[in-house]
């Protein structure tokens, strides 16, 4: 019964969500990143900069390895508990919500915040042409971390704001640095979300 309770608030969450990422693809994502872009100015399309790199794939296979090494431990010396439990969860979460938001950003290929910065006459969504420059939506950094945290959030309940907090954290880095719309990063935590649902449901 708990559990269907706390099933049922994820969802409401991820409708909400749902409902605002749509608002910010028709109404905010525009001038938003314009107000971030004329404030913040941490990249101008006329200079060279350099991106940050990106360790989201060797962050995911080395979690990955290290959740199915401790669960098949756990397994060999006949422990069957929630801390097994949550390592299967992990070892199955981070390489599923991997692999679902490279296939989105190639099937919806949206144009990235720094991108459009550049020519503001590519905005948009790209149909099936997700590429260098049209890979925005959704933010995978939101996406795998969201569906990561829920882990932790279900498992080790006890630290649940530092998990909110290190969320909410990487959705303002993403778009203070312009790398993301304010409606990829929803549509990563939508997203993370229902993997994560999806994921627990089926593992359980």
């Amino acid at each position: 019964m708990r559990f269907n309770k706390q099933v049922t608030k994820l969802f409401s969450i991820a409708l909400a969500t749902l409902i605002l990422n749509v608002l910010c693809i028709q109404i905010v994502d525009i001038p938003f990143s314009a107000l971030i872009a004329r404030n913040l100015g941490i990249y101008a399309p006329h200079l060279k900069t350099t991106q940050i790199p990106d360790f989201l794939l060797i962050t995911v296979v080395i979690l990955t390895s290290i959740s199915w090494i401790m669960y098949f431990y756990l397994v060999r010396q006949n422990i069957h508990n929630q801390r097994t439990l949550f390592y299967r969860v992990m070892g199955t979460v981070l390489p599923f919500s991997f692999c679902i938001k490279t296939i989105l950003k190639w099937a919806f290929g949206r144009i990235e915040t720094r991108t459009w910065l550049a020519d503001q006459s590519l905005y948009g969504f790209h149909w099936f042409a997700g590429s260098e420059g049209f890979e925005g939506f959704p933010s995978g950094h939101m996406l795998v971390f969201t569906s990561m945290f829920l882990t932790f959030w279900h498992f080790y309940p006890r630290y649940r704001t530092v998990y909110g907090l290190g969320l909410f954290c990487l959705g303002i880095a993403l778009i203070a640095a312009e790398y993301h719309f304010l409606g990829d990063v929803f549509a990563g935590v939508y997203i993370g979300t229902i993997v994560y649902l999806s994921t627990i449901r089926i593992v359980r």
